[in-house]
């Protein structure tokens, strides 16, 4: 016997049914920040001081049906401050660094992207591990995504103080634009043991 819905129910039903492909698709293609890791590393060929790694290690979810099974055009922006040094006699100040990368498309699973600091900025202020606050913002074919607990420092607790932080740290870093740099644009870039994604490149010849 074939079951029986009232009018009305049978309205939310159909609604119900054209929303659920949409809804599942934002569900499925998803990007997220699994974590971020802070370690130094030395160039490969050479070089006697470290480099500061930024590693961003960001979980895929394609949608169902996405071609290739992939997610395409996934921007990773780094947001970084560290307490450094004052001049003698001067309290500690906090330098804030930026980068993005934008990867070509990302296949389901881990993939890691990562951002460096020269050797010469991690000697001059004594730059060591985890800095003091960081933040990763993420996008998918140019819209942002919704940042998760895991793409912010413990010492951001709160919204409002990740909010903060994007907002006065990235006016602060447009002064040091430049210095951290996203893998492509080091000697880290050949560098297989430290494989990495294909980057969408707009950099001035």
């Amino acid at each position: 016997m074939p079951l029986f819905f009232p009018p009305r129910w049978r309205r939310l039903l159909a609604c119900a049914l054209l929303l659920l492909p949409a809804c599942a698709l934002r569900a499925a293609e998803e990007v997220e920040v699994a974590l971020v890791r802070f370690a130094a590393a030395r160039a490969p060929g050479g070089g006697s001081q470290p480099w500061l790694e930024a590693e961003v290690v960001i979980q895929a979810r394609p949608a169902p049906g996405a071609p290739g099974q992939m997610v395409s055009r996934v921007r990773v922006a780094l947001l970084l401050g560290f307490e450094v040094p004052g001049p003698a006699g001067a309290d500690r100040r906090l330098d804030h660094y930026r980068a993005d990368a934008e990867c070509v498309a990302l296949e389901p699973g881990r993939t890691s992207v990562r951002f460096y600091l020269p050797p010469e900025l991690v000697k001059r202020d004594g730059l060591r591990g985890e800095p003091r606050y960081w933040g990763v913002e993420l996008g998918v074919g140019g819209k942002p995504v919704p940042a998760g607990r895991s793409a912010y420092a413990t010492s951001l607790a709160t919204p409002e103080q990740r909010r903060a932080f994007q907002q006065r740290g990235g006016t602060a870093a447009a002064a040091q634009d430049g210095l951290l740099q996203p893998q492509y644009l080091t000697p880290f870039a050949s560098d297989y043991t430290r494989a990495a994604p294909s980057f969408v490149r707009r950099e001035a010849p």
